[in-house]
């Protein structure tokens, strides 16, 4: 199980969250699961979500997909913010 943690900046949250939310279904038929969305206490403009990837594979398939790419669009997230880090269990 890999997680992938996620930044990314925003025009305005509730745009983002919205376009954000319309891609649930999509991240779970990856093998996505959702374990925290949350904003930056500093800057409030950017997002911070943790999630738990059941499938290496299809996180990065979502993660070039065009469904993603429209939904950044459509959530106004500012271009070249989008941080990705893939996060792998400790031994």
């Amino acid at each position: 199980m890999q997680h992938l943690l996620i930044r990314q900046r925003f025009s305005d949250y509730d745009t983002w969250r919205k376009a954000f939310d319309s891609l649930a279904d999509t991240r779970q038929a990856f093998g996505m699961r959702t374990v925290l969305v949350s904003r930056n206490a500093d800057q409030p403009d950017e997002a911070v979500v943790l999630f738990e990837c059941a499938d290496a594979d299809g996180m990065r398939r979502h993660f070039a997909s065009d469904a993603l790419r429209d939904a950044h669009r459509r959530a106004g997230v500012v271009e070249g913010s989008t941080d990705a880090t893939v996060l792998l269990p400790a031994e």
